[in-house]
């Protein structure tokens, strides 16, 4: 790739790709912001319809409760105590007209379209009054009754009225609706219904004041609803009891449908929308979904109560009226990137001519540098400092490697003499630098082996490859074991005596636990320190600091995960006392005579040369001191290592 190519890459992902990986996220940032907002203000504009809509439905229970308990509801129950009882009451047309007269003049002083009957035990009319205008009984019954309609036969109907409490209203789909067939309408309401019982027998059910109502205060609610970002408003009913009515759309503004519409069949909400937001408002009574390409915001309420039916307001907007705004914003953003892509070949293709040419003559300087020409020379005199500095460097290069040459010629005949007397110095390495030698010729050995096998590994059978690989790693693993433990044995054979010195008992124990603390991290083991005295003790630092280390590393060879090793330190006037112990799995009774012998290990082979402790007791013993390693107590596992050091001898031979 050509250095035009890399200007632009780097210049472009510097500076392009981010600037528009940070406008489109911010971007989409807003937009989701954006989207809350509007969430939140379509939730709050639609939680406001439906408290308007539960106060209008609530002063309307209010009014059907109040018309029950008036005084000419109240005098016409005498009537339907005769009709209960199989008698004719001698003075039903002159009540029948009193109630009529008071419920024509109460739609008189009341706004809106509504339908109020009397029916007696029965669910037959005795009175209905609708649109300011009374229905005359003219329909007979074998009882010898005059009805306003025409008789029911809904025995269903008549107990759920029979089991209405008193001084309640109920919600029931009225069935004389469809008694006449020139005017069969199917309403989105529910008829008001309040039970009339015997004055003299309150827990007698005689008849039940029905109300009908139209909906218009309730369309002029939703119609005065603030439509917000162009949004279509619709209601629908959630009433899963009863197939007929769920999914029944009150109100739906784009098909023209309202609540007091008089409908010849009764219009549903067709899924899949139906299902979504039935579903999602079992979720959440209020909230969002996406479907087609619309947003849904839907807000849920209780219009009637102890009925679980929910009406579920809802607007729908397009998608596009949200998005469109940010959308343009994106599409500036690319053609900004776009533009900028331009502008960055363009200007790339200035700075690469100020780069490149003096790049390409140096170039051509070095190759003829490297085949023999040594008086070529870079001219220094550059406009940019960088590519200055390159040529200074070359020919300061140059001019070193000619006086290097010169200076290494004369050299190389002083150097044929050296080699001589150093061949003859190496014969004078003594017993173990003899015995490293060879084992160094095999790994060089092994190495060149290996290389040899990997330059023909395609010859080879893949298992006898691998065997001959293990067999090599096996050698050189062999070879570094012999190795450390000549090395052991040379330190074993060269112990020196203690150089005394006085150092704090507290730093000397903290830095010998941090230079393990890794180890002891890998393995999931804690080291805890119970000592806070700032004493001073006179030893060998170093030398008692490589006997703490090489505890608390068998210590932590030995421990299991999660476990701790303690270390508890007494000082007094005699002695100093460290106390190593852990929890781990301890050592067999009979290596415990064994175990400061040299050589003799419990770990598993090539883990240890046996060296440790005995180079540890020796520095003990250096120093007058003691060290024991026992088990621990039956019910605790483990081993302690307990070093005691004299103080007053330490101090006597100070």
């Amino acid at each position: 790739m050509r250095i035009h190519s890399h200007i632009f890459i780097s210049v472009f992902l510097a500076t392009v790709v981010p600037l528009v990986a940070l406008a489109l996220a911010a971007s989409y940032y807003s937009e989701n912001t954006y989207q809350r907002e509007i969430k939140r203000e379509i939730i709050n504009s639609l939680n406001g319809a439906t408290i308007e809509i539960s106060h209008e439905l609530q002063n309307t229970r209010n009014l059907v409760l109040g018309i029950s308990r008036a005084v000419a509801v109240k005098s016409f129950i005498p009537v339907l105590k005769s009709i209960a009882d199989d008698e004719n009451h001698p003075s039903i047309r002159l009540l029948r007209r009193k109630i009529n007269r008071y419920l024509e003049g109460f739609q008189t002083i009341i706004p809106g379209d509504f339908i109020i009957r009397v029916l007696d035990f029965r669910g037959d009319t005795l009175v209905k009054v609708s649109h300011n205008k009374t229905s005359q009984a003219q329909y007979e019954s074998l009882q010898g009754i005059n009805y306003v309609e025409h008789q029911v036969s809904t025995p269903n109907f008549v107990k759920i009225l029979e089991k209405l409490p008193p001084d309640e209203v109920g919600f029931y789909p009225l069935p004389h609706h469809h008694l006449d067939n020139d005017n069969n309408v199917n309403r989105q309401l529910l008829d008001y219904v309040v039970p009339l019982y015997d004055n003299d027998n309150k827990e007698r059910w005689l008849g039940s004041l029905v109300v009908t109502l139209s909906g218009e205060q309730l369309d002029h609610i939703v119609s005065n609803l603030t439509r917000l970002y162009k949004g279509k408003l619709f209601i629908a009913e959630n009433n899963p009891d009863d197939a007929g009515r769920h999914g029944l759309l009150l109100y739906h503004e784009e098909d023209n449908l309202n609540i007091a519409q008089n409908r010849s069949a009764l219009f549903t909400l067709q899924p899949p929308i139906s299902s979504l937001l039935f579903n999602e408002s079992i979720q959440n009574a209020e909230g969002v979904f996406r479907k087609n390409n619309s947003i849904y915001y839907y807000s849920e309420f209780y219009p009637y109560p102890n009925r679980l039916i929910g009406w579920v307001v809802t607007t729908q907007i397009d998608e596009q009226v949200l998005s469109a705004p940010f959308e343009n914003i994106r599409l500036a953003i690319w053609l900004f990137a776009a533009t900028a892509l331009l502008f960055t070949l363009i200007m790339t293709g200035f700075a690469v001519r100020k780069i490149s040419k003096p790049i390409c003559s140096l170039a051509y300087q070095l190759k003829s540098f490297a085949d023999g020409k040594y008086d070529q020379r870079a001219n220094a005199e550059q406009s940019i400092a960088e590519i200055k500095a390159l040529s200074s460097s070359f020919n300061y290069m140059a001019d070193t490697l000619v006086h290097t040459q010169n200076e290494r010629d004369k050299a190389q005949d002083m150097a044929l003499q050296n080699n001589k007397l150093a061949s003859i110095g190496q014969m004078a390495a003594g017993i173990g630098h003899e015995i490293n030698n060879p084992l160094n010729n095999i790994l060089s050995y092994s190495t060149l082996i290996s290389r040899t096998v990997a330059k023909n590994a395609a010859d080879l059978d893949t298992k006898a490859l691998s065997n001959l690989q293990n067999d090599i790693d096996s050698l050189r693993n062999e070879t570094l074991r012999a190795s450390e433990i000549i090395k052991g044995i040379l330190n074993f054979g060269r112990q020196m005596p203690p150089q005394l010195g006085t150092f704090s008992v507290k730093e000397w124990l903290e830095k010998s636990v941090s230079l393990v603390q890794q180890t002891a991290k890998s393995q999931h083991i804690k080291i805890k320190l119970n000592y806070q005295g700032e004493d001073t003790f006179e030893g060998d630092q170093a030398q008692l600091q490589q006997v703490i280390i090489n505890l608390l590393i068998n210590a932590i060879q030995a421990s299991d995960k999660d476990s701790v090793i303690n270390i508890n330190v007494n000082y007094d006037d005699e002695y100093l006392e460290v106390c190593i112990q852990d929890q781990g799995c301890g050592i067999k009774e009979e290596f415990l005579n064994n175990i400061y012998d040299p050589f003799f290990s419990t770990k598993a082979e090539g883990e240890g040369s046996g060296l440790g402790l005995s180079i540890c007791l020796g520095i003990i013993e250096s120093h007058h001191g003691n060290l024991l390693i026992t088990n621990n107590a039956q019910n605790m596992k483990g081993a302690t290592a307990i070093l005691t050091l004299p103080v007053l001898k330490n101090k006597d031979k100070s």
